[in-house]
């Protein structure tokens, strides 16, 4: 009966599963997951070092220091600011400008030469300087011309019988004591005297 009684029991409790005993976190992988998070280089050396946990979470404890630690270096990373600026056009470099003096040297010295050059080959020709001007510049020099004739002085007689002007107060046998000028003379009627060669207006 005993051995019946025996065999019962066995086989009723056999197909019952036996608790699985739980297991307690020891001391030193609580200080080495507290070491990692906090000094993660020092935390990953213990935990490798004393085998706490198995290899697989070894690893993965690894890779998520290895985060941690690039986190806090860009964190810490000092980022300068960047300030907004406009851009500015590049200046050609400047030419340092020769004097003006020098400037007006070098450019009268070389009309002086071409000038030169062309007159003498005019006057090779017959020619004179006059031959170098244009019909304008020769208009003006006719125009300085007589305006200095206009203000030269001449002479002539008074009273309403004189009719012309002279160069010298005394021409020939007369003698004249009324001084005015070229332009004067023209105004009032008179002629250049055809004997002393007053100055008269040309063109």
């Amino acid at each position: 009966m005993a051995n019946r009684n025996t065999r019962t029991n066995t086989s009723g409790y056999g197909r019952l599963k036996q608790p699985t005993p739980q297991r307690s976190v020891p001391p030193r992988a609580i200080f080495g997951l507290v070491l990692t998070v906090l000094l993660p280089p020092v935390g990953l050396l213990y935990l490798w070092h004393q085998g706490v946990f198995r290899s697989r979470g070894r690893v993965l404890l690894t890779a998520l220091a290895t985060v941690e630690m690039a986190l806090l270096v860009v964190w810490l990373t000092p980022h300068a600011e960047l300030t907004p600026r406009a851009p500015v056009p590049a200046a050609p470099p400047q030419v340092t400008a020769a004097p003006e003096g020098e400037t007006l040297n070098a450019l009268y010295n070389i009309e002086q030469l071409i000038y030169e050059q062309q007159l003498a080959q005019v006057e090779a020709q017959g020619g004179s300087a006059r031959d170098l001007l244009t019909e304008e510049q020769k208009l003006d020099l006719v125009n300085q011309q007589n305006e200095e004739i206009y203000e030269t002085p001449v002479y002539s007689v008074y009273g309403d019988d004189a009719i012309y002007y002279h160069a010298t107060k005394v021409c020939r046998t007369q003698t004249n004591g009324r001084e005015l000028t070229v332009r004067d003379a023209l105004r009032l009627g008179l002629q250049p005297c055809p004997y002393c060669n007053p100055p008269t207006i040309t063109g």
